[in-house]
């Protein structure tokens, strides 16, 4: 099975989040002029809609606008969307959240950041405590957000579970200063886990003048891990055809994860299938 995957490397403005769908639309626009691009699914980096900026996310709680606006994108270009994250406002407290959109405009369901990055600030938000799978039109994809990539085990209790992933995915607001670390680290998850790895990170400076920057690099690599695509710290997008009977054939030829001894992390993978919907 052939899929079609659009993921788009963008710069945010912080706590500005109507800037920042403005110029996701303007984005998106441009891209479809193409007409060689037709993705099945649309991915986003993390928090783009409010930047990385834990200072103001306690001002950046989302009250359903982002949704709201997913689900226009998705209706507009008849694409699945992992909408990167936001801030959302839980009974367990505030997390940072990333949405999955079917092409209908319905909401799939959330994955809530597990690993949150506490040096930055992040500590404000809890912490999510599932690993989430979601089945889409046949395309098992395991999610995780930024800091999450550093904890292997995350990604190999995907693989071992009873829905083991095509695609694992990684949506980042990635700091230039360990942009190395990030690719080499998609790279290995991929091999690890013996699917396609998409790292996908925001670019462009963190706030206006502060000499900060977000990475950029965002890149896919396949189930031998093998690098499909590379981006530079500009803003810009990737796509690429995902096949899955290669991930087939590559745990068939090699059965590495068959052949695990600890095959039990503490994580209790939630699968999310869309089944019945119209897409």
């Amino acid at each position: 099975m052939l899929k079609n995957i659009l993921a788009l490397q963008i710069p945010s403005t912080a706590a500005e989040p109507k800037k920042n769908f403005n110029a996701l639309e303007e984005y998106l626009c441009k891209i479809f002029k193409n007409s060689e691009i037709c993705p099945d699914f649309l991915f986003l980096p993390e928090v783009w809609s409010v930047g990385w900026y834990p200072k103001c996310f306690n001002d950046c709680i989302d009250n359903g606008e982002t949704v709201k606006f997913l689900a226009k994108i998705a209706k507009t270009y008849n694409v699945n969307v992992f909408g990167g994250s936001f801030i959302k406002q839980t009974d367990d407290g505030l997390k940072n959240s990333m949405p999955v959109i079917l092409k209908d405009g319905s909401l799939l369901g959330y994955y809530d950041k597990i690993h949150l990055y506490t040096p930055d600030g992040e500590g404000v938000l809890n912490a999510g405590a599932s690993p989430v799978l979601f089945e889409i039109e046949g395309l098992k994809t395991g999610v995780s957000i930024c800091y999450d990539i550093r904890f292997p085990e995350l990604f190999r209790s995907y693989s071992l579970s009873d829905n083991p992933p095509h695609l694992l995915v990684n949506l980042s607001a990635w700091p230039m200063t360990r942009a190395l670390q990030y690719s080499q680290m998609a790279a290995s998850r991929a091999i690890e886990n013996q699917c396609y790895f998409l790292a996908l990170s925001q670019c462009g400076e963190i706030i206006e003048g502060g000499g900060i920057y977000n990475s950029g690099g965002s890149c896919v690599y396949d189930s031998m891990g093998n690098l499909i695509s590379k981006l530079d710290k500009n803003f810009g997008y990737i796509y690429f055809t995902l096949d899955t009977e290669g991930v087939d054939k590559t745990r068939l030829n090699y059965p590495n994860l068959k052949n695990a001894k600890v095959r039990d992390f503490g994580f209790n993978v939630k699968t999310i299938f869309a089944e019945g919907v119209k897409c």
